[in-house]
């Protein structure tokens, strides 16, 4: 009786633990898809807005009469030239117009990329700026492809046609159709370009999605329409997006889904499909879950930090094996050494390393097949509270200041290699101040051992650490880095936190599915 009364305590006991790991899980999902929620929702807001301003001026446009005076007498000008040489005075009368009317475009309808006036054969009797398109025929020639074009001639009514590459440009451009007609007769149309540059600002960077975070626009084609946060330069219909990610999302319409997305990093994803007159665009906003956690460890690091110093503080983790089964091949005689109180950058493929990290610290940060640094920090450095030297922050400035740009930060590995734990924690305090994540940190740690070497061969990205034990009889023992878990990992245990998994998306409530 009393063994089965110490099981069911142990079970109901291993159900509550499983219970409040449980709920952490959610609630810290749930609080991320709520900041990303808010995010999509202004983005959406902002983006109904400036839609239907252009609509607006779309409008007003179209029912302008200074603008459709100029239509038909640039459209009878060139009608005219086919016959005969105009006189000069004419053609000075009409270069006056242009001015007039570019000035009159700029100030009341700047929004648009450029105003298009093409007749009902596709001539481009006009326009503002002047560009390749200009005196040409849109239905013949390197822009009888475009989707304008077809348009024009398939389905000449009001419309407004998505984003692609349009040549004329040399740039993607949407188009804003609306018809000129005069005793309900075709005459041609008001073509209005939209340049991608205003949908960029209103989507760049929104303080809430922190480091990782972003947000911005898929076509049904599944090409990034704004520009990529962590890509820049791309983006603009030039990167096509997983079809399973992408058709999921616009087959649900509105919704939560977890992703790995296309940095092939796992990223917690509030998405919703908006309507855009005859065309859908998908709106996402995300965030990597590497700084989800991150993110939950700083608003409660008082909390939190004593537990993962204690977990780093434990046994050694990774493969640790003895040196005649496990000792990697070092070229120690080309290495670049790196002695106390100084760091190193790697130089092509030659070795790095230090000799002699026992009561010190050896840290390395690298980007794989880019950079890699390494240091040796002092009992006297700031990581162990001095103030003669600051070496971690030495090579962060550089790194940051000569080395990356900001978007490539997310790239960057650091490791932490001690035989103590006196200078993890103001290790890891930095690093995290600096903008890296837990993900990104690994402490390389064996309590037994009296000392380390640190060997980083640029040319495989694989650092090795050489333990000299306390035990004069104990084996050399070698160790990967890599073979450490990360910060992110560790923690993670520690709270009982379970990443949500990858796969169907979790409609919202309001959801209106297609």
């Amino acid at each position: 009786m009393r063994s089965l009364r110490s099981f069911l305590l142990l079970l109901v006991g291993l159900l509550a633990v499983c219970g409040r790991a449980q709920a952490l899980d959610d609630a810290i999902a749930a609080e991320t898809y709520r900041m990303l929620d808010r995010v999509r929702a202004a983005k959406h807001a902002q983006l109904t807005a400036y839609l239907g301003r252009l609509r607006e001026l779309a409008s007003t446009l179209a029912s302008d009469a200074r603008m459709h005076a100029y239509f038909r007498i640039k459209r009878d000008f060139h009608a005219l030239r086919h016959e005969a040489p105009p006189p000069a005075a004419v053609v000075t009368h009409i270069e006056g117009l242009k001015r007039t009317l570019r000035d009159y475009c700029l100030r009341h309808y700047q929004v648009f990329y450029d105003v298009l006036f093409v007749d009902a054969n596709g001539f481009v009797c006009s326009s503002i700026r002047h560009e390749a398109d200009y005196h040409i025929n849109l239905f013949t020639g390197a822009t009888a492809d475009t989707t304008l074009a077809r348009r024009l001639q398939q389905q000449p009514g009001e419309a407004f046609i998505d984003y692609e590459y349009y040549p004329a440009s040399d740039e993607p451009s949407a188009f804003i159709v609306e018809p000129v007609r005069e005793d309900d007769e075709l005459q041609g149309w008001f073509v209005l370009q939209c340049s991608l540059n205003k949908l960029n600002r209103i989507f760049r960077r929104h303080p809430d999605l922190l480091s990782t975070g972003e947000v911005f626009l898929v076509n049904r084609r599944r090409q990034l329409l704004t520009e990529s946060r962590h890509r820049p330069g791309t983006g603009m219909l030039e990167r096509h997006l997983a079809r399973e990610n992408i058709g999921r999302k616009f087959a649900t319409g509105a919704g939560h889904m977890v992703v790995i997305d296309y940095r092939g990093q796992r990223a917690l994803t509030s998405f919703e499909v908006c309507r855009i007159q005859d065309t859908d665009w998908l709106l996402i906003a995300k965030i990597d879950e590497d700084e989800v956690l991150t993110h939950h460890y700083r608003q409660h690091r008082e909390r939190l930090r004593p537990r993962l110093l204690a977990a780093l503080a434990e046994a050694p983790a990774g493969n640790a094996a003895p040196a005649a089964a496990a000792a990697p091949a070092i070229d120690a005689v080309h290495a670049m050494r790196v002695d106390i109180d100084e760091f190193r950058l790697a130089e092509g493929d030659r070795p790095l390393m230090t000799f002699g990290v026992d009561t010190c610290t050896a840290l390395l940060i690298r980007r794989p097949g880019q950079l890699a640094c390494l240091g040796h920090a002092s009992v006297y450095d700031a990581l162990y509270g001095g103030a003669d030297m600051d070496l971690l922050g030495h090579m962060l400035g550089r790194i940051r200041r000569f080395e990356i740009l900001p978007y490539q930060l997310r790239e960057v590995q650091a490791a932490v290699i001690a035989p103590h734990t006196r200078s993890i924690g103001r290790a890891v305090d930095r690093l995290l101040d600096a903008g890296f994540l837990l993900a990104q940190i690994r402490f390389v740690h064996d309590p037994t051992a009296a000392s380390a070497t640190v060997h980083h061969d640029p040319a495989t990205d694989q650092t090795a650490v050489r333990w000299r034990m306390r035990a004069d009889a104990a084996p050399i023992r070698w160790q990967k880095a890599s073979d450490v878990p990360t910060l992110h990992t560790v923690l993670a245990r520690i709270i009982g936190y379970t990443p949500p998994a990858v796969g169907a998306p979790e409609p919202l409530a309001d959801s209106r599915p297609e």
